[in-house]
């Protein structure tokens, strides 16, 4: 059963989890991080783009020592980073100290998705990869709907150190997953056994693509990541409290999950990509801009949740689509490297905005905004796919 893919998608799906759950910790908690460590909304928002900070200087380095050492092996290095970093902020008592923890946990994120992105895209190539991208970044919205059911209650319950502490030993059950479960597939075996050079072939051609590629991820998601990061002090702020808030916005998580895998089968099925992404992109940035304007913003949510998950995974197939399998490992991490600079500067200035305007409701416009560019950088992307494949 270890040499079925989908049983090791399984398992990397589940290990990824603990990602998710991991980057809502700060959002979940920030309330009661804003009283009881005195941060502002600025430092809140730096708190979680430092968990994106470090990603375009690793995203492309952890590409390639995964070719060099293995991929499996630098997934649980990530992983082993990811459970310590969420150690050091379950007992960090000062907005350093629980910024070098989110940084740790970044890095290993950024680790993780990169690798396994491409050992997912050697699994399916040719066959179901839409689809089996959709359910590897399906693990994300549903490690953050775990964060948004329990961290607020834990928090309330036994202090926001405990929901740290709890995120740092989900990690950690993800190694022991990956350790004992997931074998690499025969043909990566006999590649592993083959002499590794670290220099890259990928064509200038290829780099454009896959930086564009990124740009068109980082912003389509934009809008999903200001609803998780500053939805419940939205909602606090409007007289709910943390774990209310932090139910409430779990049902726009749900709709996204169950979007995810729908939006694939679908995808493939009409064989429209850029039709259900452009209409998918327009859509999720009206309902996210929306929110600040409106008393009850639930069914925005939702609407947010479902039309950002429907082209999850025909976005993150474009990076098998533009560049070559012996250049996926750097195209990779080129792809992550943009994903991060952008994950890293939208928090920062959205809890900016928060803190001049005197409004949390600021970060949606500027989330919407995002969702909507997005639509530009695909038609540049595909411009240029028709260049080179003309050239």
């Amino acid at each position: 059963m270890t040499q079925n893919r989908w049983f090791m998608l399984g398992a990397l799906f589940l290990a990824r989890v603990s990602l998710g759950f991991q980057f809502q910790t700060v959002a979940s908690v920030a309330p009661l991080l804003v009283i009881d460590m005195g941060l502002n909304f600025t430092e809140i928002g730096t708190l979680i783009g430092f968990f994106s900070a470090l990603g375009f200087a690793t995203a492309l380095p952890a590409g390639l020592a995964g070719r060099r050492y293995g991929e499996k092996r630098i997934v649980l290095i990530g992983l082993g980073l990811m459970t310590v970093g969420g150690f050091v902020m379950a007992w960090a008592d000062t907005f350093w100290i629980a910024g070098a923890g989110r940084l740790m946990v970044g890095v290993g994120g950024v680790v993780i998705t990169v690798t396994m992105v491409k050992l997912v895209g050697d699994l399916f190539e040719g066959k179901e990869v839409v689809t089996a991208m959709a359910i590897l970044m399906n693990s994300w919205p549903v490690g953050i709907a775990l964060g948004l059911w329990t961290q607020g209650v834990i928090a309330e319950t036994w202090g926001w150190n405990a929901v740290f502490l709890i995120a740092g030993l989900g990690s950690l059950a993800g190694l022991l997953l990956v350790a004992f479960v997931y074998r690499a597939p025969p043909r990566e075996v006999q590649a592993s056994a083959q002499p590794k050079k670290i220099k890259s072939r990928i064509s200038g051609p290829e780099i454009k693509m896959i930086i564009l590629a990124g740009l068109v991820w980082t912003l389509f998601n934009g809008g999903f990541l200001m609803v998780m990061s500053f939805g419940p002090a939205l909602m606090v702020e409007r007289g709910s409290d943390v774990a209310l808030s932090g139910l409430l916005i779990s049902n726009g998580t749900i709709a996204y999950m169950i979007a995810i895998p729908l939006g694939a089968w679908v995808s493939e099925k009409m064989a429209r990509p850029n039709l259900v992404m452009v209409i998918s992109f327009a859509i999720g940035a009206l309902a996210v801009a929306a929110v600040p304007f409106v008393s009850d913003p639930l069914m925005l949510f939702i609407a947010a949740g479902i039309f950002i998950g429907i082209p999850t995974g025909n976005v993150m197939a474009l990076t098998v689509e533009v560049v070559r399998p012996e250049n996926r490992n750097t195209g990779t991490g080129i792809y992550y490297s943009v994903h991060h600079i952008g994950l890293t500067a939208m928090p920062v200035l959205a809890g900016w905005l928060v803190d001049v305007t005197g409004d949390a409701g600021a970060p949606m416009i500027v989330g919407g905004v995002c969702s909507a560019l997005a639509i530009v950088f695909l038609g540049a992307l595909r411009l240029s796919q028709r260049r080179w494949i003309g050239a």
